[in-house]
């Protein structure tokens, strides 16, 4: 590329999009790459503050920042996701289809560590619609030395993928209430009209449900029977508190369950539990899920429904983030809340 000032480059193409912005009304390319500069450019240029301009030069050596963010958006992901642009030089990449975003922070790290390249992503374990955003790039020149990026790109294609959709491919879901109180008709059952909509929103369904006393055999009976039964993911609510009578996780331990991870440093959820029967993860939720609209549930019910395992180290990673705000109005996932790790 070579700098002009815009009176010299008359008749020449631009080598990048030039960005106008108008405060509070828009912001976009006035001027496309490879637009041939014509003297009645020049009075918006001005005013867009561009004395100076960048045109195409036949030399090798360079990559554009077009070309850069193609060539990065293709290695970054697989098939399940759409490219969008480039436009001003950067390239967005959307979900083709709903699921977990999986992001390799360590290659995101490494990218943004160039100096060059820069790569925004949502959050780690985003759940994604179809069509939504979930990642975009570019190179901050605009052109790079070819060697320099290639070095990049080849770092980047052997830790590939840096993006993965997680389709929520676990969508049978049973449900076991513990507690007397319920069991006894003291107190209705309200789990299916606090959890339905939760499976729902994932592709799932509740195809088992439950209630059983506070009796560690039994729920461990009815557990093992639910994965029996071909429930891929087994939620338990209530029970896992420190009271005699909650004996929910010793019944989860009786199903035959491998328990990874109990009591967790997330509010609402501290008394979370993980545990795998089988390969079918057993979550077992707290009763703060019956009065708090956003628990410990809302983190870790999308991981079990994505096939995402879990580990204790996951649990314990989100003590940073793992506290809700309790907004008078939820907005959740658009918060704070579990995004630490």
């Amino acid at each position: 590329m070579k700098k002009l000032p815009v009176e010299e480059a008359i008749g020449k193409p631009l080598a990048n999009d030039m960005t106008r912005i108008v405060p509070g009304k828009s912001k976009g390319p006035a001027f496309k790459r490879g637009h041939i500069l014509r003297e009645e450019d020049i009075p918006l240029l001005k005013d867009m503050g561009k004395a100076h301009v960048y045109v195409l030069d036949p030399d090798k050596g360079y990559i554009h920042e077009d070309d850069a963010a193609i060539a990065l958006a293709n290695a970054y992901g697989g098939d399940e996701f759409d490219r969008l642009g480039p436009s001003e030089g950067r390239i967005n990449l959307k979900a083709k289809s709903s699921g977990l975003l999986k992001i390799n922070l360590r290659l995101l790290q490494s990218i943004n560590e160039t100096g060059d390249i820069i790569c925004s992503t949502l959050h780690q374990h985003t759940v994604c619609r179809k069509g939504m955003t979930v990642a975009a790039t570019r190179i901050i020149p605009v052109a790079m030395d070819e060697g320099r990026f290639q070095g990049v790109l080849d770092d980047v294609k052997r830790q590939a993928p840096l993006l993965r959709i997680l389709p929520f491919v676990r969508r049978n879901a049973g449900v076991v209430v513990t507690g007397e109180e319920v069991y006894s008709g003291r107190v209705p059952d309200s789990s299916m009209e606090i959890l339905t909509p939760k499976v729902a929103a994932l592709g799932g369904e509740i195809i088992a449900h439950a209630v059983c006393p506070d009796n560690a055999a039994v729920i461990g009976e009815t557990v093992a029977k639910m994965v029996q039964d071909g429930c891929e993911i087994v939620i338990t609510t209530g029970g896992l508190s420190v009271d005699p009578d909650d004996v929910t996780l010793e019944g989860i331990e009786k199903s035959g369950a491998k328990v990874v991870s109990y009591g967790s440093p997330i509010l609402p959820g501290a008394m979370f539990a993980c545990a795998y029967l089988d390969g079918v993860p057993i979550l077992g939720i707290p009763a703060a899920v019956f009065y708090f609209p956003t628990t410990v549930l809302d983190i870790f019910l999308p991981r079990a429904m994505a096939g995402d395992p879990i580990g204790r180290e996951d649990v314990v990673a989100l003590g940073h983030g793992g506290l809700c705000l309790n907004c008078k109005k939820c907005t959740y996932p658009i918060c704070p809340f579990g995004k630490g790790a």
